[in-house]
């Protein structure tokens, strides 16, 4: 048991809780309760002192005696005599009684709510009249409380046994069932204390309950499919870039160690130039590749504004050398960031004009709340099986593209990636024209 452990700290909360709402409900119960019999108390007195007075005021015979009444009535004279009683027998010992001063109620006083008595009997309402005689009478009434001091005596009693054995009772229930509840999330804990980066294709402990703790792990365990999977692609991203990289730096290596051995028949100049392609191959794949890590970091700042997609695309069409330039644009408006526009714009159309046979389509249109740009070619295109992985990260379609025609498998997956980043989406598929590939950029329209 930890100071700070959940378990302690709800178990404390609900106890006190209970034991606070039971003091303030015995409280009131025993007030209600002391009231209610001293109330009903006093108002028969008072009657049944009405009764008499109003009888010993017009000369007629005293009341009969209630049965079911545990009051006395007296009568005195002005020197507090006893003149007569009802009942007359039975309680003659405290009707004898002297009245204290200080618990006679004044005259004219009926009805008034009493105190609670210390005695067996109390001095309640009290009245004064004259007779037809023209004698001064108090009519008094004395009441016995005893039983009304012991019932609530018993409650109160009963209540500082029941209240504190309940209030443990509730302590104990309490903890019961938070343990109870929160065996689940220590087993997840300590799976998950035990789950490393090594470790990552473990999961925690489904329980198909339906409650909070099943949905946290179900939640935690999708998490984790998360986190392995963003592992696994940054294995395989450093695994592939380290050997796209390793390539032109061992090809740039052969070519020096070559010359340096053959140094007096060595064309260096052709050396030279061939160790610029290579640095220029290097220096590309570098660029990408820092792209995309920044494309990848969530928290990266990028400014998007309003941009003339028409105007960019048009700007870059001029970068296809090697085919001819079909292009079909209408004014279109997206926000975007402008250096991510452009690499995607470029990459496509560099793509398209290394494997265009001789023509490359280039169109820009709106298409309900998108802007459709594509661009398609007339060379082999891609094969149904492929159209999804080429935007994967240094995938190359067999047959169409090699490290001889300059690419490294980085500018699909930097069009997809730069695509989403924008709310739109890319695919891939067959030219209807053409008959080469084709490929669809729908970005939202600004």
């Amino acid at each position: 048991m930890r100071p700070r452990s959940l378990r302690l700290r709800l178990t404390l909360v609900v106890t006190l809780a209970v034991g606070l709402a039971l003091t303030v409900a015995s409280f009131v119960l025993v007030n209600s309760m002391s009231n209610t019999l001293f109330g009903d108390m006093a108002d028969a007195a008072a009657r049944q002192v009405d009764k008499v007075a109003d009888a010993v005021e017009h000369g007629q015979p005293l009341p009969p005696e209630d049965p079911s009444a545990a009051t006395m009535i007296r009568v005195e004279d002005q020197d507090g005599k006893l003149v007569t009683s009802v009942p007359q027998t039975g309680a003659k010992a405290a009707a004898d009684r002297p009245v204290p001063a200080e618990r006679t109620r004044a005259a004219g006083s009926a009805g008034a709510e009493p105190k609670p008595p210390a005695e067996d009997f109390e001095i309640v309402p009290a009245r004064t009249v004259t007779t037809p005689q023209g004698e001064v009478r108090t009519i008094r009434a004395i009441s016995r409380s005893g039983q009304i001091t012991q019932s609530i005596d018993l409650v109160v009693n009963s209540l500082l046994v029941a209240a504190p054995v309940l209030t443990i009772f509730v302590g104990w229930l309490t903890w019961f069932a938070v343990d109870r509840a929160l065996r689940p999330i220590e087993a997840v804990r300590r799976r998950a204390e035990a789950i490393s980066h090594s470790t990552l294709d473990e999961r925690l402990p489904e329980q198909d309950t339906g409650d909070e703790v099943g949905r946290l792990t179900r939640t935690l365990n999708r998490m984790l499919d998360r986190i392995a999977s963003g592992a696994r692609r940054q294995r395989e991203f450093v695994s592939d870039a380290s050997h796209e990289l390793r390539t032109p730096l061992a090809a740039m290596r052969a070519e020096l160690e070559v010359s340096l051995a053959h140094r007096d028949s060595a064309d260096w100049r052709n050396v030279a130039t061939r160790l610029l392609d290579d640095h220029r191959r290097l220096e590309r794949l570098t660029g990408d590749l820092l792209t995309l890590a920044r494309l990848d970091e969530a928290a990266v700042s990028r400014r998007a504004e309003p941009v003339r997609l028409d105007e960019l695309v048009a700007g870059e069409t001029s970068a296809v050398r090697h085919a001819e330039v079909r292009a079909s644009l209408v004014p279109v408006r997206v926000t975007g960031v402008v250096p991510e526009l452009v690499r995607l714009v470029r990459n496509l159309l560099d793509n398209a004009d290394k494997h265009a046979a001789g023509v490359v389509a280039v169109s820009l249109r709106v298409d309900g709340g998108s802007a459709v740009f594509a661009v398609e070619d007339d060379g082999p295109g891609v094969p149904p099986d492929q159209r999804e992985r080429v935007f994967d990260r240094f995938h190359r379609v067999d047959g169409s593209r090699d490290r001889a025609s300059g690419g490294v498998g980085l500018g699909l997956a930097l069009v997809r990636r730069i695509t989403r980043s924008h709310g739109g989406e890319v695919t891939a598929t067959a030219s209807p024209t053409l008959g080469g590939a084709r490929f669809e950029v729908r970005l939202p329209l600004n």
